[in-house]
């Protein structure tokens, strides 16, 4: 990621040393300051790093992913912030800290948190459906870490920010350049297993890759999908609410034919020349328009 990208670098005049702004312009540098679901989420993934260090295999065997145990829901979240040594998670706060801020502060602390948690259940869910359609046995190798969570954050911000650059091989590359070749990689590994368990062969490169991959459609579900099942939902509520509005509409209108009717015969043949039903048909009409009178005189 660029020095120009980044929401700590800032220009109160919109050019560097140009005069203007709130704070007198010049050059501010400094660490950016995460949100609060970003800083919670780092205190929580170093304070378990520190557990794991601590008692490691309990841990582990509570907490994270394994394939046998996937009805038992609470590890679709609580693996992600288990990490298998210091450079994994180091990895993968640095995705969360420098790229998590611009989700946060795009989308407020609730929604950013519910979106990476939900990423990273959905890549762990991932690696579970691909280990038991690969290789039975790698079914009891465990998954851990927030590489899913993080995925999804790089897919997303590749999305809403293409301006983000990031540094891949000490080279600065577009956003979108990066999730597109983190995506291809992933799939690439996993269609590699996929062929070497049709044909007998070594499976085990996809174990990571699964959850990589997961994480970053159910960001893209969230990004794409979402939004159309939100306006197929009120498409299909305002074609509800139109079609209850015609039919009261039409029930309205042979309700006036009906009275018209019914005043017509009074007034050819007396209004002792009306059925039961009738009367009360006019009753309820006199009604309900004394009804819309009283409450427009309380308008």
């Amino acid at each position: 990621m660029g020095l120009h990208d980044r929401p700590y670098w800032r220009d109160g005049g919109g050019g560097l040393g140009g005069g203007g702004g709130s704070r007198g312009g010049g050059l501010m540098i400094g660490m950016p300051k995460p949100g609060r679901a970003v800083k919670t989420l780092l205190i929580i993934n170093i304070a378990v790093f520190v557990l794991q260090n601590v008692i490691p295999d309990d841990i582990e065997v509570l907490f994270a992913v394994f394939p046998p145990l996937w009805w038992q829901v609470w590890r679709y979240v609580t693996f992600q912030f288990l990490h298998a040594g210091g450079w994994h998670l180091a990895f993968n706060m640095l995705g969360l800290y420098f790229l998590g801020i611009y989700l946060e502060s795009s989308w407020g602390s609730k929604r950013f948190m519910v979106f990476y948690l939900v990423c990273g259940a959905f890549a762990g869910l991932t690696h579970v459906v691909m280990m038991g359609i690969l290789s039975p046995t790698l079914w009891n190798i465990p998954l851990l870490g927030a590489s899913g969570g993080v995925f999804a954050i790089i897919l997303a911000c590749a999305v809403l920010f293409p301006h983000i650059r990031l540094i891949l091989l000490l080279f600065p590359v577009p956003i979108r350049f990066a999730a597109a070749l983190i995506f291809a990689i992933s799939v690439f590994y996993i269609l590699i297993d996929i062929r070497n368990a049709i044909i007998g062969g070594t499976v085990g490169r996809a174990i990571s890759d699964a959850a990589h991959f997961g994480g970053m459609v159910a960001a893209g579900l969230w990004i794409w999908g979402l939004p159309k099942l939100r306006g197929a939902a009120g498409d299909a509520r305002a074609r509800r609410n139109r079609g209850a509005w015609e039919q009261k509409l039409k029930k309205r209108t042979q309700q006036r034919v009906e009275i018209d009717r019914i005043l017509e015969k009074i007034h050819d043949s007396g209004i002792n020349s009306l059925t039961g039903r009738e009367k009360k048909i006019l009753r309820q009409a006199t009604s309900k328009q004394q009804e819309e009178e009283r409450e427009l005189y309380r308008l």
